[in-house]
């Protein structure tokens, strides 16, 4: 606030005023009239100033007396010390001095600080943007404490600006603040955004990512196919110790392995408008660069779409081409749990390519999805047969009992079970000196009529509404083969591995699997 004392300002003269900068009146600004004006404590002194500021020597001046006098002299003032008084202009002592705009008055050192200021005739005493700064620096140094100079250092400088400035300048200042709020407000949203959209990037790598790692189960790798020779070799081994030693198991499993068909299958995501997502990360001469895994998708660019590579079992149950299997084969995102946005683009699960094989035939067919359980892992897939010879399995009438005689067909374990069981002359006939890719290999397997399911045999061990356990041996890619009893007809869908309990299995019952058909073709 600016204070006029007694004034007989003529319009030519400077207008001069004094700025307090320290104690109980600081930010206080007194107009000047022509004087003579007293600096004291009390009445009746025209610039007052606190007693709490006063230094000792000065406190032992009456108060009703002043400590200095200001009288104007042309176009500034005089400025004359009392007696005994302890007067200080820009760090000096005086006792008498005429005043320059700008000067800095002590009323005792280390007491009570004041600024004098001269301004144009006419001039409302409003002070420019330096002198603001100026103001605020000597009144940080003037402080009492280090909060008290850490308050005035940031509240200061705003205060003024809006309050003692002109309002040309008052504008300009709210104008930059708004402004630098608005900057401010503005990088806060967009971190914020970028941070999210990061995150969830990140998550879709992490889950294409771990999405692949499955995929790479069911790829093609030739040291896979040495390290599992030797335990499918026993299985192997084994199945044909007991066909040899069991009549009914051997015309079971002859007579029903060529309607269970190997499943190759490929998937991976796309957005509302069909654009698949791809590796955003390639060599220079268009390859895949090595090592990377995850790590940047993107849904732009010509890179190679990303594709989750698995294999399963289906069995045909219709003369005109359904198959049964799981739902975890025929929908495999359902069970993997995809990402569902990449950034701002929604992202849905697509099947690049579903065929299957059977045994004795050479060519893959095409495969495609018809329905699924909406409770069971049980899915119906439907192909065109082109063998009319093609005998499809029977569902069983009626559930099996505790302690009856399973035999389950598969393709557990895919394409690495499957070189395995060739032997080392074929693998090498196989794949030869070239590298071949996932679906490559199972086409020269077929070729080679190389393509036949394993057979295992267990013991039914529980039997409920909605499931089969036995201790049948499999494991994955054995997902969705028949579960035959000794007559030949089904049982059960092969659906999960329960390793918690020995190795048993669990299966989807015949009857639950049924109701998946169309009414005219139910057996």
């Amino acid at each position: 606030m600016t204070t006029p004392t007694t004034s007989t300002d003529r319009a030519d003269h400077l207008v001069a005023v004094v700025v307090h900068l320290s104690g109980r009146y600081r930010g206080k600004i007194q107009r000047l009239g022509d004087g003579p004006l007293r600096i004291g404590a009390a009445e009746p002194a025209e610039i007052r100033i606190s007693t709490d500021d006063l230094t000792a020597d000065l406190t032992q001046v009456p108060v009703t007396e002043a400590h200095a006098t200001l009288e104007r002299r042309g176009n500034t003032y005089e400025l004359r010390a009392e007696p005994d008084a302890d007067i200080w202009v820009n760090g000096r002592r005086v006792e008498q001095r005429l005043l320059d705009s700008g000067d800095v008055l002590e009323i005792g050192e280390g007491g009570p600080v004041l600024r004098f200021r001269l301004y144009p005739p006419g001039s409302r005493g409003y002070k420019s943007v330096s002198e603001v700064f100026s103001d605020c620096a000597e009144c940080v140094r003037r402080g009492r404490n280090a909060a008290d100079r850490a308050g005035l250092l940031l509240a200061g400088p705003p205060m003024e600006l809006l309050t003692r400035t002109s309002p040309i300048v008052r504008s300009g200042v709210i104008a930059a603040m708004l402004l630098l709020v608005t900057a401010v407000g503005w990088l806060w949203v967009r971190g914020q955004r970028l941070e999210r959209r990061l995150e969830a990037e990140t998550e879709v790598a992490r889950s294409l990512a771990e999405l692949l790692a499955r995929g790479d189960r069911a790829a093609l790798s030739e040291d896979d196919a040495d390290a599992l020779r030797e335990e499918v070799t026993k299985s192997v081994a084994r199945i044909e110790a007991l066909e040899e030693r069991s009549g009914a198991r051997g015309r079971v499993i002859a007579s029903s392995a060529r309607s269970v068909v190997f499943v190759q299958g490929s998937w991976g995501l796309r957005d509302e408008s069909g654009r698949p997502v791809r590796y955003g990360f390639l060599e220079p001469n268009g390859s895949l660069r090595e090592g990377v895994v995850g790590t940047e998708v993107t849904l732009e660019g010509d890179g190679p779409r990303i594709e989750v590579l698995y294999t399963g079992t289906a069995f045909v149950v219709t003369a005109d081409g359904y198959l049964l299997t799981n739902r975890h084969v025929a929908l495999p995102w359902d069970y993997d749990d995809p990402p569902e946005a990449l950034g701002e683009h929604a992202l849905e699960p697509v099947m690049w390519r579903l065929i299957g094989y059977l045994p004795g035939t050479a060519e893959p067919f095409d495969i495609e999805f018809v329905r699924a359980s909406e409770t069971l892992d049980v899915a119906l897939l439907r192909f065109d047969p082109v063998d009319a010879g093609i005998r499809p399995l029977e569902l069983a009438d009626a559930p099996p009992e505790p302690g009856d005689e399973v035999i389950v067909l598969g393709y557990p374990t895919g394409i690495q079970a499957l070189l395995a069981r060739a032997g080392p002359e074929a693998v090498e006939r196989i794949l030869g000196p070239e590298e071949l890719d996932f679906w490559q290999v199972a086409r020269r397997l077929s070729g080679d009529e190389l393509i036949e399911p394993l057979a295992t045999v267990g013991i039914v061990g529980q039997v409920t509404p909605s499931s089969v356990v036995y201790d049948a041996e499999t494991t994955y890619g054995g997902s969705g083969g028949p579960v035959l009893n000794l007559d030949g007809r089904v049982l059960a869908v092969n659906a999960a591995i329960l390793p918690q309990f020995g190795g048993s299995n669990m299966g989807v019952p015949a009857r639950e699997a049924l109701k998946l058909l169309p009414s005219g073709d139910n057996p």
